[in-house]
């Protein structure tokens, strides 16, 4: 990579930038993908809240599939979403970022390994936690990342 003192550097980018789609699921993937469109720029982006959100038409021409969701408990969301793209493109590359994956969500028989069996799927987290914590309603990851319990 040339570097601004105009020499050149090792560095990486993302192969394919422009034929990424990041795909945020909602409320609590929001500011971490917002994150990584800022590190890939040139990458799309898709605000989804279930599967049927992504449609064919927003996977034509892309090569990968960026998942983003901040917490990942059990993985039952995400494995939804890729089986959902599976049904419609069985090629494209799929990526799961996470800021925290609970351990039983990626260990023994979950439901992440179970569908990584079948399909390459990676998975990038900032934080592996043992400690088993599943918010609904109010205390819902979403509500306590935007304050947002009066909308319940």
């Amino acid at each position: 990579m040339r570097h601004p003192q105009k020499k050149d550097i090792a560095g990486y980018r993302l192969l394919g930038e422009e034929r990424t789609l990041i795909v945020p699921l909602m409320r609590g993937g929001q500011p971490m993908a917002s994150g990584v469109n800022k590190v890939f720029p040139k990458a799309q982006f898709l605000h989804t809240k279930e599967p049927k959100d992504m449609k064919k038409e927003h996977l034509e021409g892309i090569v990968t599939v960026i998942l983003v969701d901040y917490v990942i408990n059990s993985g039952g969301s995400m494995v939804q979403f890729v089986r959902h793209i599976r049904e419609i493109d069985s090629v494209v590359r799929i990526i799961i970022v996470a800021g925290v994956v609970q351990d039983q969500a990626v260990r023994g028989c979950s439901p992440i390994r179970a569908v990584a069996r079948s399909t390459e799927l990676t998975v990038v987290a900032l934080r592996l936690s043992g400690n088993k914590y599943t918010g609904k309603g109010t205390t819902d990851t979403g509500n306590r990342l935007f304050n947002t319990t009066h909308l319940n």
